[in-house]
C-alpha cells in the first residue's frame, strides 16, 4: 500500500487587502453578502492581493523540505496556512500527523509568566499533555541552556532566548511534522548547529520537516527537497540542489547598478563605481579601490535612519556587511533624497562572483525599513600582491585578511 504525503496541498490560495488586513467596512460587508444571496462573487477590491496564489505541492514522510524566495514571496504566509494559523481562501493543506511549529518569536509565550511558566504554557498550546510536559521538562531546560533565565518573565527575554526555548519545547513535542521558519537565524552559531541536528535526527526517525531560510547553502546541505516560491506563486518544486540552482539562475541581478525597491514613499538603490570617476562597474579587482554607493528617496521625511550593504557569496552565505552606524556616520534624517557611499580600499573579497542587497531602517516616530537581498551582482578577478608572482584565486577562500609574510632565519 502506497503511503500518504505528510503534507498534501492543493490549490492553496491566502487574499489580504493592502492596509486594512482583516478589517471590512459595513459597506463591503453588506456588498459581499448580496453577491453571495445573488449566487455571485463581489468584486475584487483594488486593495486585495494573494499573499499565494493556487499553491500545489505534496512532501513525503521523513523528507527534510526547504522553501526559498526572496522577501514577500509567500513564505510566511504557507507556513501559517500549513499550521493552520490563519485559514485559506481557497483550496486545502492537509498535514498528516501532529505538528510542532515555530514561526513568529514569542508566540505562545506569555510576557509576565517565567520560562518554566512559559514551558507549560507553550507545550499546552501545542498539544502536549502536562505529565507528557513534565517527564520531558528536564530534556527541554538543557536543549535551551538558558540558566538562571528560565525564572525571570520571559518580557526580559532577548530574541535569542525567546527561540532558544521555544524550539527546545518544539523539538521534544515529538511532532511528526516540524515546521520552522527563519527565527533562527537570531540564534547563535553553536544553538543554530543544535537545531539543524534536530531536524536531522526529526527525519532520520521518519518525520518531516519544513524549513524556511534565506541561507541557501544551509538548505542545499540538509534538504532533500525544495520549493521555490516567487510573489505567491509556486515557481518550482523538486530535489534541493537544482531548486536551489534555479532561484540563483533567476533572481540574477543587474550587474550594472540595481533598480529601484521599495515604492514612491521610499526607495534605495545600489551601485559599485570607481573612485574619482564614478564610472559603474560590474567586474572589480582584487586588491582595488571602489565606492559602493546607497542611493536613498523619500517622499515624506525619515528619521534617526541607518543604512548598510550587505555582501553574499553565490550560496546566499552573507560574507561582510557595510553600516553606516558602525562606520561613524551615525543616525540620520532622510528628506527627499540622500546618498551613502562606503569607500572600500584595497578589496579583500577573492576572486568569484557576489551579490549586494541593502537594509534601511528609521527608528524615528516612522519606524520604516526597507531590506533586499540581490540588487546586484558582481564579479571578483583575480590579482597578485605585494608583487608576488603568484595570483589570489577563487581556491584561496572567499576574503584575504590584510597581512605579510617574511622569511625568517632560525639560529
Amino acid at each position: 500500500m502506497t503511503e500518504l504525503p505528510a503534507v498534501e496541498v492543493r490549490g492553496l490560495s491566502k487574499r489580504y487587502r493592502r492596509g486594512a488586513i482583516g478589517v471590512r467596512s459595513l459597506r463591503e460587508e453588506v456588498e459581499q453578502l448580496v453577491a453571495r444571496l445573488r449566487s455571485r462573487e463581489a468584486k475584487a477590491s483594488l486593495n486585495e492581493f494573494f499573499a499565494i496564489k493556487n499553491i500545489t505541492f505534496s512532501v513525503p514522510t521523513g523528507t527534510v523540505c526547504g522553501i526559498i524566495g526572496r522577501n514577500g514571496s509567500g513564505k510566511t504566509t504557507l507556513l501559517k496556512v500549513l499550521t493552520s494559523i490563519t485559514a485559506p481562501d481557497e483550496g486545502e493543506a492537509v498535514m498528516r500527523g501532529r505538528i510542532g511549529s515555530l514561526l513568529e518569536v514569542g508566540a505562545g509565550f506569555h510576557p509576565d509568566l517565567d520560562g518554566i511558566e512559559n514551558i507549560y504554557l507553550n507545550g499546552a498550546i501545542l498539544g502536549m499533555s502536562k505529565a507528557e510536559i513534565t517527564r520531558k521538562l528536564d530534556r527541554i531546560i538543557e536543549f535551551a541552556d538558558i540558566g538562571s533565565f528560565l525564572e525571570t518573565p520571559v518580557k526580559r527575554y532577548s530574541s535569542g532566548m525567546y527561540v532558544r526555548l521555544a524550539f527546545a519545547i518544539a523539538a521534544h513535542l515529538e511532532p511528526e511534522i516540524l515546521v520552522v521558519d527563519e527565527v533562527l537565524a537570531v540564534g547563535d552559531a553553536e544553538f543554530q548547529r543544535k537545531c539543524l541536528g534536530t531536524m536531522k535526527n526529526v527525519a532520520g526517525e521518519g518525520r518531516t520537516v519544513l524549513f524556511v531560510s534565506h541561507n541557501l547553502a544551509m538548505v542545499r546541505q540538509h534538504c532533500t527537497k525544495a520549493i521555490y516560491l516567487d510573489r505567491g506563486l509556486l515557481k518550482d518544486f523538486g530535489e534541493a540542489s537544482s531548486i536551489i540552482d534555479a532561484y540563483l539562475s533567476n533572481t540574477a541581478p543587474s550587474s550594472n547598478g540595481s533598480e529601484r525597491v521599495g515604492d514612491d514613499d521610499l526607495w534605495m538603490q545600489v551601485a559599485i563605481v570607481y573612485p574619482g570617476t564614478r564610472e559603474r562597474c560590474s567586474q572589480l579587482k582584487f586588491g582595488g579601490d571602489y565606492d559602493f554607493v546607497l542611493k536613498l528617496g523619500a517622499r515624506n521625511s525619515y528619521h534617526r535612519s541607518v543604512v548598510a550593504i550587505k555582501i553574499f557569496d553565490q550560496e546566499g552565505n552573507l560574507i561582510s556587511v557595510l553600516e553606516s552606524l558602525a562606520e561613524g556616520v551615525g543616525q540620520f534624517d532622510i528628506v527627499g533624497q540622500a546618498k551613502v557611499v562606503f569607500s572600500v580600499r584595497s578589496l579583500g573579497l577573492l576572486p568569484g562572483t557576489y551579490s549586494a542587497g541593502a537594509a534601511l531602517f528609521s527608528w524615528g516616530e516612522d519606524n520604516a525599513g526597507l531590506d533586499s537581498e540581490n540588487l546586484l551582482t558582481f564579479d571578483v578577478v583575480a590579482a597578485t600582491v605585494n608583487d608576488s608572482y603568484w595570483p589570489y584565486q577563487k581556491e584561496h577562500g572567499i576574503v584575504r585578511l590584510s597581512h605579510s609574510a617574511q622569511l625568517l632565519k632560525v639560529d
